[in-house]
This record gives structure tokens, sequence and C-alpha cells, in this order.
């Protein structure tokens, strides 16, 4: 078919469908030298400036996470990639659709084409290796992890699991990478039918534009209510993408000098080079700052090759980083992630990141040749019935490995893959809460003795949760049944509210807890993270009192809000243990490293002790606070403050080879074992009275 016929049937057909004239001829005439009608638009079209813009973007990422400091901002590379994105993406489907030969069917087979090989492929190889080497609770992690980047929604699970007071953190994340291809591959499900429906009104510059303004403004806002869903979810990052989109018509519309594109291609690479070298990970991010190398990116673009100055860019290194880039980006963290799992972070010197970097591009040569390249040339052969029944391989292939790795997570990451030793290894370094059994309620679980009559109640936050495996042999011995009533990160303390999001959920929480506690008569186990709680964390309901300092207002509010709720509990003939300041280890420890796995991994980096009296100082305000309340309710209030009985002249962080302390605050069921037998004769007593 010719293009004169081509454009009669597609003139016949905006007319059949209600496209005014008027439209037409203002918008189309003035696309025609940005998007020429050729049979493959991105083929005619390679733009080598996007290829090596590729190459930067993923170079930053790369750099980033090998936590090379020159580089920390190197992580916007991220959203280069979506500029890149929002501009090939709409260029080539407006180009279709005004040949009038776009196929949403051929779009997505296309993209899977694209995407899924390479993506598949990482998955599997992690999920593998991860079989191979990681303890059972990391594995049931990565099995998560997997399940999401398969189904594309990573983006979404590391944005609820943020919210987890015991969120992962995000370099035990051996697929967090994928959050951003999850994001890109959300917006693919809806963006070509976003252009369809303009390209049939005509006003297609006008509705991409509206749609970014309304993407910035919700994560301009999002951003101090939930940073997390800002950094994570779709619809705040619809900007960075429409920024990329709106070169098209910036493009056609806009022609400059020689001179003036020279200016915007030396700012455009000076913004993202500012980006990559004043950037921090800690700073609020997307917000205001992702203009800056979103811009620049969109900068480098619009000029193209009129620039001298982006001449550099079509350097043979360059083009070929930027025709690996999807598989560099896809294999650099699982390499990264699991060096340092195996070796320690210790062996990450300038010598590891250079020999990662070397093998990051073999492998992402490798997988660009042999996994990637042949379905991106199948792409621009037209599409048979042979490669339209290719999409349902792609989906069931899929689905399999979706059930694979969804069942290691339900299995709780296959501890069977563990000899019985490192089995009872595991359970002894994991949190101290383990010997706990959920009841219908997630702030509730039972341990002791399950069918015995309720005897004691541990209530607070993180810290109270670690007692379970210190009373829990205890229980059992006596007959008797515990309950946790407990909140990670929550104070369950009247008058005390959290500050941020999580206030809310807390408040809700903290309500029906009380609610239970004023209904029941066990006995009570009460502590949290008392020094945790200060004006930096928390909102008083008793006003901020008129003292010299902070420390000595957060004091004052602690003691009164104790006294309230011990009013609260004080009922009937219940008695009131209650456990001091926290002994605390100021050490790093990679809890993940702590468990066995099938193959070996360096241990965990050896930790000194701590001294009893450093301790002891740290906490000394603290349990002042609590032994003055104590004192007032002598008769219902016992204090045990764990300094003295969890230290000697040291405080232990290992015992025997087991390690006492999951993280610098939380006991292990080791640790917390330790401490329930050295305060046994407290503990006893307080259960049988």
């Amino acid at each position: 078919m010719s293009v004169v016929t081509r454009e009669r049937n597609r003139q016949a057909w905006m007319s059949s469908n209600g496209v005014l004239a008027s439209r037409r001829v203002a918008l189309e005439p003035k696309l025609a030298p940005a998007i020429p009608l050729t049979a493959n638009a991105e083929a005619a079209r390679f733009r080598p400036e996007i290829a090596a813009l590729r190459a930067v973007a993923v170079l930053g990422v790369v750099l980033c996470h090998l936590k090379i400091s020159a580089f920390d901002g190197g992580f916007v590379g991220v959203d280069i990639f979506f500029v890149i994105s929002g501009y090939l993406i709409s260029r080539n489907t407006l180009l279709d659709l005004r040949q009038n030969r776009f196929s949403f069917t051929n779009f997505y087979i296309r993209r899977s084409r694209r995407i899924l090989p390479a993506l598949i492929f990482t998955v599997v190889v992690t999920f593998v290796v991860g079989a191979l080497w990681l303890p059972p609770d990391a594995f049931r992690q990565l099995a998560k992890e997997s399940t999401h980047a398969l189904l594309s929604i990573s983006n979404i699970q590391y944005w609820r699991e943020s919210k987890q007071y015991f969120a992962t953190a995000s370099d035990q994340l051996a697929l967090l990478h994928c959050w951003s291809l999850s994001l890109e591959e959300q917006f693919y499900l809806f963006w070509p039918a976003l252009l369809f429906w303009a390209f049939r009104l005509g006003r297609i510059a006008t509705i991409i534009l509206v749609m970014a303004s309304v993407s910035f403004t919700l994560s301009i806002l999002e951003l101090s209510r939930d940073p997390q869903a800002a950094f994570f979810l779709t619809p705040f990052r619809i900007f960075e993408f429409s920024i990329g989109a709106q070169i098209i018509f910036i493009e056609e519309r806009i022609r400059v000098s020689n001179l003036v594109a020279e200016s915007i291609a030396i700012g455009g690479m000076l913004a993202i080079g500012t980006s990559y070298l004043t950037f921090t990970s800690t700073m609020p991010f997307p917000g205001f700052a992702v203009l800056l190398p979103c811009v620049g990116a969109a900068a480098v673009i619009f000029v193209g090759s009129n620039a001298r100055t982006t001449c550099w860019l079509a350097n043979p290194l360059a083009q070929a980083i930027g025709a690996i880039s999807y598989s560099l980006y896809l294999c650099h963290w699982p390499l990264i992630f699991f060096t340092r799992f195996i070796f320690g972070a210790e062996v990450m010197t300038a010598t590891t990141d250079a020999i990662l970097i070397a093998i990051m591009g073999i492998t992402a040569t490798a997988m660009y040749f042999f996994i990637e390249k042949p379905f991106v040339h199948e792409r621009s052969r037209s599409l048979s019935p042979r490669s339209r029944t290719s999409i349902l391989g792609y989906g069931g292939t899929v689905l399999v490995l979706v059930a694979i790795t969804h069942t290691a997570f339900l299995q709780d990451g296959w501890a069977w893959r563990l000899s019985w030793e490192k089995q009872q290894l595991t359970e002894l370094q994991r949190f101290g809460v383990v010997s706990c059994e959920a009841k219908s309620s997630s702030s509730i679980c039972a341990f002791g003795k399950f069918d015995a009559p309720l005897s004691v109640e541990i209530v607070g936050d993180s810290v109270a949760q670690q007692y379970v495996a210190a009373l829990d042999p205890l229980l059992k011995q006596l007959g008797l049944r515990g309950e946790t009533l407990t909140v990670g990160g929550c104070p369950i303390l009247i008058g005390m509210a959290l500050k941020g999001s999580q206030r809310e959920a807390c408040e809700s929480r903290k309500k029906s807890i009380l609610t239970r506690l004023r209904s029941s008569d066990g006995n009570v186990v009460l502590t949290q993270a008392w020094g945790g709680y200060n004006d930096d964390t928390t909102i008083s309901d008793f006003g901020r009192l008129d003292l010299s300092s902070g420390e000595e207002r957060s004091l004052a509010q602690l003691e009164t809000s104790l006294e309230k709720t011990i009013e609260v509990l004080a009922v009937g003939r219940r008695k009131i243990l209650l456990v001091g300041d926290q002994v605390r280890t100021n050490c790093k420890i990679d809890k993940d490293r702590l468990l066995p796995g099938p193959l070996w991994h360096a241990p965990q980096a050896p930790c000194p002790s701590i001294n009893r009296d450093q301790i002891a100082h740290s906490g000394e305000r603290v349990n002042a606070v609590l032994e003055r309340v104590a004192a007032r309710w002598a008769d219902r209030v016992t204090l045990i403050k764990p300094v003295d009985y969890f230290c000697d002249e040291e405080c232990p962080v290992v015992r025997n080879g087991l390690w006492l302390y999951l993280d610098e605050l939380h006991f292990t069921r080791a640790g917390s074992q330790y401490m329930g037998q050295r305060a046994e004769n407290v503990f006893r007593e307080f259960l049988i009275r």
C-alpha cells in the first residue's frame, strides 16, 4: 500500500470517528519533521545520544549501588530512564496512530519481547543462587521478591514493606532494583490508551501536560505525607515519563540556533552531572529535586546531534554500554548483593568494585547477545500469528515461575535445604518472639502452655515482644499461658502518640489493646524502647512542659504517660512487672549473615562486648523515671532493670558462638533466653504471684 493510499485511509478513518479537520490540520503538519512517516520509526530514527544517555543512566545507578561516595546521587539514573522511555514510547505510538496502524496487541507483544526474556532470566538465576546460599528467612524474602518482580508489582511490595517496623534493609533485598521495572511496566499498561484517546480528541500535547502537572503536584503533596509512596508508586512518577513525551512537541515547534543548542546541551549534561555529584540518598525524593536530572536528560534528547557538545556521546564505548544498559541494569544489583552476602561487606574495596564492574560488563554483554538481542531484532519484523502465540508462552512461563517462587514463600524459605543442626541454629538466631503462636488478631500471640488459663500478658512495642522467648520455658514448666499485646514501633502508653504517617494505625491498635486489658485480669509485663519516645518522635497529650531541655521534658512526659497507663492497668489483683531500659549494643549487625545457609558464607564480623558501666550510665535517667513510678505503686509494680541481669562486668554480644542480638536494640531468641535464665528467679516469683 502506498503512502498516499495510507494517508487517504487515515483521513477517512478520522472523519468517520468525528475528529475535527481543524485539529488535524493544526497538529499533524507540525509533527511531520519530528516523527517521519517511515515503516519503522525506531529503526529509522536511531538516536546515538539516547543510547549514550542510557549508558550515563545505568553507570550512575551502578556506581551509586557500589557505594562510591562521589556518585551518591547516581540513583537518579532511574529517572533518566523514565524520561527516555516516555519519549520513545510516545514517539513510536504516535507514529503508529498517524499511520493508522496502531494495535494494542502488537504494542504489548513488542513490550513483552523487549522486557520479559532478560527479566525472567535474571529472576530465575537470582532465585537459584539464593536457593543455594541464602538462609530460610532471607530466601523466603527473595521468593516474595521474585514473585512480585515477575508480576510487575515490586514497587508496590517495597512501598508496603517500607511501612513495617521490621522492614528489610534495602541492601538485603536481592531484587530491589526491579521496583523501577515494575513501575515502568505499569506505565505501559495505560499510556498507549491515553495517547489513543488524546489522539482521537486532537489534544495530545495538552492532555500530556495536564497529566504531568497533576502527577507532579500529587508527588509534591505525597512527599510530605508518605515519602515512600511518592518514591515507589506509579501515579507520582508519571510526570517524569511525561517530560520525555513533551519533547516530541517541543522538537516540532521550536528550532534553535547552533549556539543555543550548544548551551542547552551543556546545561543538560551539567544538570545530570550535578545531580550525580550532589544528591544524597537521605534527601527527600523525588520532589522538586527530580526536575534537575529529568530536565537535563530532556535537554540532551531535544538538541540531539545538532550540538557539537553531544558528539562525544556517539563514541563507541558509550554506544556499547547504552546497547547493553538494560541487561547491565538487571544483573548489576544481584551481583553486588550476593558478593556482599557471601564474602561480607568488608571485602567491598576499590579492587573488588573494579572486579565486579568487569563481571557485570561480561554478564550484561552475554545477556544482551544471547537473551535480549534475538527478541529485540524480532520486534522490527511484522508480527506473525506465531509471534502472537508467543505472548501466551511468556504468560505461561511467568505463571509457572510464580507458582514455584510463591510456594517457596509459603513454605518459609524451604528450611529443608538445611541440615537439622543448621535448622536448630537458625531458630536460636531469630528474633525472640519466634516461640509465639499467632491468634486471630495480629497483635495477639500465645506462648507457654496453650491450653492453660491466661496468666500473663506482655504489653509494649517490639522490645516487649522479645521477652516471649525469655518467659516461654518458665510458663511451660508452671503450666501457664501468656499472650502478647504488642505493636512494633508504637508506644503503648496513654497520652503519648507517634508523629508522622504511622500515628493513626498506632493509636487504633493501642486503643484495642487498652480496651482488652481493662476487661482481663492477667498479670502484665510492660516494657518499651523507653528512650526512643521523645519530642522528636511523639506528641504528648499533656502539653509541652516548661522545662529547660528537651530531654528533661521528654522524661517528664514519659513519667506522666506511664503513671496514667498504670492507673488503667492496676485493676483487680493484677500485678505489673516493669522492665527497664533495654541493654543496647552499638554494633552494626547483618541479621541474614547470622543465619546459616546451605552453602558457606562469611560470618558476621565480630562485635566487642560492651562495658556494663557504660550501659548503666546510658539508661540511668530512663530507669530513674521507672523507679519513681514503681515506688508510687509498690504494692502492684515490680521493676527489673535488664542491665543488672544481662551484664556482669561486660555485656556480651556473642556467647558460645551464638549472637545474642538481632540488631543494636533487639535480642535474638538466644539472647532472650539468656536474659530469662539470668533473671529466672524474678520472673518465676512474678509468674507464681
